[in-house]
């Protein structure tokens, strides 16, 4: 079954927050400020109060977190919150019944509705400071999830470094899915909280402002932008996915366990096979022969995994997912039709060292999104993907060359088959684990 999520979009409309500099916070006697949290329903939901949602404060430089429930008004008083740089999220889990009960009209859905908020970039500086957050924008997600990323790659001299890159997407519904023409592609943004006049107010870039773009305003709540866009081929029925499977697409599908031959006909050994993966047996593989034209010393290419189509890279000889978690991910099902479509934009970036182009995907193509950051302290990347994909993020605990990779979480098991937690939220839905294809966490 399709699940139905209604996910909450926030709207700062009442946060008394100042401009602020680190120096605002460098104090070392910081006294503690009481922050006044209102959550409310926009549109058709306006008179509802968002009562038991579940607000998360959390200060971005020192990870300190401030938690409560709202009342029968939508209303938190946090009394003891020291001045800084916060994100905060909000979260309501309703199921069929509360649902109706809630809103006075059936949800339409057998599963629980999940509505998710977030908000970035606040300074709390003064006493009595009220946060308002307005919810809204309900989206429907379909039933195949990205699973599970493995980015980090394992040990430098010991393993496969990255080149043992992988991603595994999975049919969370209990209907056959199939993988032909399906996209998956990573995303472009600054990495770091920007405050140029090419920048929103959450330190992203402000694509509004990107030669080529002719969305106005809508260009940074409406879209999203990737520089490495890959297709898998097929006829539309060619790969289907049984419900509770999944396929693995690998940067380069060998055994990076065992040691190996390069395309320069250098042997590479690999000391420590437990550090690392068996991709041999990988579903797909991106290599970049056919798109670039060379043969790249590192991009095996193995003849029995089927190559992804490479749509679109910005530069780049070899699948490369930033291991130090400074990407996004989305899937989403165009034809090729529509993703002739869509336009490329030029980076609102003007130093020459930040110069390329994206492609701009509609919102409204994705099927599902992961957000990944290098932690959720100091090192917060500001976020590419809007809250309607995913509300927050989710990272490596012990960081790059590690063998570890993000996976979601398992909510439920039903006849068999295992149910992956998706709630939009991937602070929430995911976990570290040692990476493995096919493996599932707790």
């Amino acid at each position: 079954m399709i699940k139905k999520l209604l996910i909450l979009t926030p709207f700062l409309a009442g946060l008394m927050f100042q401009s602020c500099s680190d120096d605002d916070f460098s104090g070392a006697n910081l006294n503690p400020v009481s922050v006044n949290a209102e959550v409310k329903f926009a549109g058709d939901f306006s008179d509802t109060k968002a009562i038991n949602t579940n607000v998360l404060l959390k200060n971005t430089e020192t990870g300190a977190e401030y938690k409560g429930i709202t009342d029968k008004d939508g209303k938190l008083v946090l009394p003891t919150v020291l001045p800084g740089k916060y994100t905060a999220t909000v979260t309501l889990t309703l199921t069929p019944k509360q649902f109706e009960a809630y809103f006075g009209y059936p949800s339409g859905n057998e599963e629980d509705i999940v509505f998710n908020g977030a908000a970035e970039n606040i300074a709390i500086t003064s006493t009595n400071t009220t946060l308002s957050i307005e919810l809204m924008a309900a989206k429907t997600v379909g039933g195949l999830v990205i699973k599970q990323i493995y980015y980090g790659g394992s040990h430098i001299k010991e393993g496969a470094v990255f080149r043992d890159q992988f991603v595994e997407i999975y049919n969370n519904s209990n209907e056959v899915m199939y993988a032909d023409g399906l996209i998956f592609a990573q995303l472009y943004g600054t990495t770091t909280t920007g405050t140029e006049s090419y920048h929103t107010s959450t330190g992203q870039l402000d694509w509004s402002k990107g030669e080529g773009n002719t969305k106005g305003a809508a260009a940074n709540t409406d879209y999203v932008y990737a520089d490495w866009v890959y297709r898998i081929p097929g006829s539309g029925i060619q790969y289907p996915i049984q419900p509770g499977k999944s396929i693995t697409i690998a940067a380069t599908a060998i055994n990076h366990k065992a040691n190996y031959t390069d395309n320069s006909g250098n042997a590479v050994n690999i000391l420590n096979p437990d550090l690392t993966v068996d991709l041999s047996n990988a579903d797909f593989e991106a290599n970049f022969t056919s798109y670039t034209g060379s043969q790249y010393r590192w991009d095996i290419q193995n003849l029995n995994v089927p190559d992804l189509d490479i749509l679109f890279v910005y530069a780049g000889k070899e699948m490369t997912l930033d291991n130090l978690g400074r990407d996004a991910y989305v899937i989403l099902n165009a034809t090729a039709a529509e993703y002739n479509g869509f336009t490329k934009v030029k980076s609102p970036d003007p130093r020459p060292t930040s110069e390329r182009y994206c492609i701009q995907i509609p919102n409204s193509f994705i099927l599902d999104a992961v957000e990944t950051t290098t932690d959720l302290a100091n090192n917060l990347i500001p976020k590419k993907l809007n809250t309607s994909d995913d509300a927050g993020r989710t990272y490596l605990l012990q960081g790059a060359y590690t063998s570890t990779s993000v996976i979601r979480k398992t909510a439920k098991t039903i006849n068999g088959r295992i149910i992956l937690k998706d709630t939009n939220n991937s602070t929430e839905d995911f976990v570290n684990i040692k990476a493995n294809p096919k493996a599932f966490a707790n």
